[in-house]
C-alpha cells in the first residue's frame, strides 16, 4: 500500500507531525500539500523531492527549465502534454525521461511510447516545474537560445581553433553544417520569431551576451564563449559585406535573410570595445511593414487632422519624439498616403530603411556629398511636390528646410523634441525667424510608444494614488475605473507586456497659435493655447489607453510625463 505524503515526511524527519498537522489546517483548498509545505517555508523542494521518490518508488526530476532543449519537449503533442501534465526532458538512446506528477499513470505512459516511439522512463515532478517547462518548451523564443546547448563541445572548440585561421572567414563560414553557421542563423531567425527590433551581441567577461530588443526592452537570450565569439562577428562581417580584418575602427552593413519564404533585412553596425567587437544588428523586415495611416492606431479626431495635412499643397510638418518612439514608421506611413501619380517625392534619409515602390529615395552619404544639406539643394532642382528629410539637425538644412516650405513644396522632417509645440523652440534655437516659422510650419506631431499588457496575465489593478499625484492627475476622474496589469506569464516571458500601442499629440497652426509664434511667445503660452484649441497631449493620450486596459500607467508615466 503506497504511503501518503504526509506520513513519509514525518518519517524521513522533515517535520514533526504537530507542525504538519498545523499546516494542513491553513492549507489553500486545490494547493497540493509538497507544494504548500514549500510555500510556508515547513519544507525545501530537495526533501520534497526525496519523499516524492519513496512514495511512488520512481526518480524525482528537477527541471532546469532555462537550459532544457524545447527539441525533446516537443516530441510530445502541446495539448496532450498539458491535458496530461507530462513533459519530455531527456532521450537516452531509445529512452525518453518522461517528467509526470502522476507517475503511475500507465496509461499515459503508454500512449506516449505509441506517439513518440521511444520507451518511457517516468519520473515524478512537482506540477508548477513541469507547467513552466512546458511553457517555456513550446514558445518558439526558445528555439534559438538552445542552439549553443545542442552544439557539442568539440564543434564549439573547433570554431575557436577555426578562427585563428585566415580561410575560416572565406570558406569554411560558408558550409551550412558549419556550427558558427548554425549558431548565427539561430540568433538571426531567432529574434524574428521573438519580435525583435534589434540583436545586440556585446564582448564581456566571461561570456559574450546575445540580447533582443523586444517592446522596446532588452532581454537575454543567450550567452556566447569567448573563445568563440570572434567566430560569430567573423561570420557576421562575411554576410554583411564588411572588413572582417579590420578590428580598430566602427563598420556598417547590410544583409538579407529568407526564412519560410519571407525575406528579412538586417542593418549591421560595428564598433571596437574594450572588450572586443560590439555589434547591433537592426531588423528591417519590409515584409511585415504595413505604411497606413490608418492603422497607426491615430484616434478618429486625430486622423482626420493629418488627411488635412496630406492634402496640404505646401508647408512644413514636423514628426518628434526620440530615438525609437516610431517617428520613421509614421513618416512612412504619411508618404505612402501622399503616393500618388500627380506627385513628385523625394526623400533624403540617412539610412534608407526601407523601400517604397513610387517615391524617390535617395540615401544621405556626406563622403560623397550628399549630406541632407546638399542633397536638399540639389532636390530643389529636380521639379518635387513633396519633400521628406529624415532628420532637421543643424541651422542650414532647418533654413533650407524652411525655404522649400515657404516655395510652394509640402516638406516633412524630423526634430528631436520632448513635445510637439517645443518644436518652435527648436527652430528658433537653429536660428529660424519667428515669421518664417510661423508662415511655413502647418503643424506637428509628438509621438510615444508605450508597452501593450498581455492578454495571457492580464489582471485589474487599484490606481497607485502617488502615482497620480506625480502625474498631476486628479484621483477623483478614475473613481470607479479599474486600471490593468500584466502579472507576468511564460508567454510575455515574466514581463506584463506583450506589444506596443503609440500615442499622439497633434498641434496644428491655427490663427491663435500663428499669433503667438509670431509674437515670439513661450512654449508653454503656445501650448496652452493649443489645448484650448483641442490639442490632446502625450499624457491625456497615455491615460486614455490606461483606462481602456491597453497599457499601464505606469507605462504612460515614464514614456510620456517624466
Amino acid at each position: 500500500m503506497t504511503m501518503r505524503l504526509g506520513d513519509i515526511l514525518v518519517s524521513n524527519g522533515f517535520v514533526t507531525a504537530d507542525v504538519l498537522n498545523a499546516t494542513m489546517r491553513t492549507k489553500t483548498p486545490g494547493v497540493m500539500l509538497g507544494d504548500w509545505l514549500i510555500q510556508q517555508s515547513v519544507i525545501t523542494r530537495k526533501q520534497l523531492g526525496q519523499a516524492l521518490e519513496r512514495q511512488f518508488d520512481v526518480p524525482y526530476a528537477e527541471i532546469d527549465v532555462a537550459t532544457q532543449n524545447p527539441q525533446i519537449i516537443r516530441l510530445i503533442p502541446e495539448p496532450f502534454a498539458r491535458s496530461r501534465v507530462v513533459v519530455a526532458f531527456r532521450v537516452e538512446r531509445r529512452t525518453l525521461h518522461l517528467a509526470m506528477v502522476a507517475p503511475d499513470d500507465i496509461e499515459t505512459i503508454a500512449e506516449v511510447e505509441l506517439m513518440t516511439g521511444y520507451h518511457v522512463e517516468p519520473y515524478i515532478a512537482q506540477e508548477c516545474n513541469v507547467l513552466q517547462a512546458i511553457d517555456r518548451g513550446y514558445d518558439d523564443r526558445s528555439i534559438a537560445r538552445q542552439t549553443v546547448v545542442d552544439m557539442k563541445f568539440e564543434e564549439l572548440s573547433r570554431i575557436g581553433v577555426i578562427a585563428d585561421n585566415e580561410e575560416f572567414a572565406t570558406i569554411e563560414q560558408e558550409e551550412e553544417d558549419a556550427p558558427v553557421v548554425r549558431l548565427v542563423k539561430a540568433i538571426l531567425t531567432g529574434a524574428i520569431d521573438a519580435g525583435a527590433s534589434d540583436i545586440h551581441l556585446e564582448p564581456h567577461q566571461p561570456e559574450m551576451r546575445v540580447r533582443y530588443r523586444v517592446d522596446g526592452e532588452l532581454q537575454q537570450v543567450m550567452t556566447i564563449p569567448t573563445h568563440i565569439e570572434q567566430s560569430v562577428v567573423s561570420r557576421i562581417k562575411v554576410m554583411a559585406d564588411m572588413n572582417t580584418t579590420e578590428t580598430r575602427r566602427a563598420q556598417d552593413g547590410h544583409l538579407s535573410l529568407s526564412e519560410n519564404g519571407k525575406k528579412v533585412n538586417y542593418r549591421v553596425s560595428g564598433i571596437p570595445t574594450v572588450g572586443g567587437e560590439k555589434m547591433v544588428l537592426r531588423l528591417l523586415d519590409e515584409g511585415s511593414k504595413i505604411f497606413d495611416v490608418q492603422k497607426l492606431g491615430i484616434e478618429p479626431q486625430d486622423l482626420k487632422l493629418l488627411q488635412s495635412v496630406v492634402e496640404k499643397p505646401h508647408g512644413m510638418f514636423i514628426v518628434t519624439g526620440p530615438t525609437g518612439s516610431g517617428k520613421s514608421t509614421t513618416l512612412y506611413a504619411l508618404l505612402s498616403k501622399m503616393n500618388e501619380i500627380s506627385r513628385n517625392i523625394v526623400t533624403v534619409e540617412d539610412p534608407v530603411e526601407y523601400r517604397i515602390p513610387g517615391i524617390n529615395q535617395v540615401q544621405s552619404n556626406n563622403e560623397h556629398g550628399l549630406g541632407f544639406t546638399n542633397a536638399l539643394k540639389y532636390i530643389m532642382r529636380q521639379d518635387p511636390d513633396v519633400i521628406m528629410i529624415g532628420e532637421i539637425r543643424d541651422h542650414e538644412t532647418a533654413g533650407l528646410a524652411v525655404q522649400a516650405a515657404l516655395t510652394g513644396h509640402l516638406m516633412i522632417s524630423t526634430l528631436h523634441t520632448n513635445d510637439a509645440p517645443s518644436t518652435i523652440a527648436r527652430l528658433n534655437d537653429l536660428g529660424i525667424d519667428h515669421f518664417k516659422i510661423a508662415a511655413a510650419l502647418i503643424g506637428s506631431i509628438a509621438q510615444r510608444l508605450l508597452r501593450r499588457i498581455c492578454n495571457d496575465c492580464k489582471e485589474p489593478v487599484a490606481p497607485k494614488r502617488e502615482l497620480l499625484q506625480r502625474m498631476e492627475i486628479d484621483p477623483a476622474r478614475l473613481d470607479g475605473q479599474s486600471l490593468f496589469r500584466g502579472r507576468g506569464c511564460p508567454k510575455c516571458l515574466g514581463s506584463g507586456y506583450s506589444g506596443r500601442l503609440p500615442i499622439f499629440e497633434i498641434m496644428m497652426v491655427e490663427d491663435a497659435i500663428l499669433h503667438a509664434i509670431e509674437r515670439g511667445s513661450p512654449v508653454s503660452e503656445i501650448r496652452e493655447i493649443a489645448i484650448r484649441k483641442g490639442m490632446r497631449d502625450l499624457k491625456e493620450a497615455g491615460l486614455s489607453q490606461a483606462v481602456a486596459g491597453n497599457t499601464t500607467l505606469e507605462e504612460v508615466f515614464f514614456k510620456s510625463v517624466s
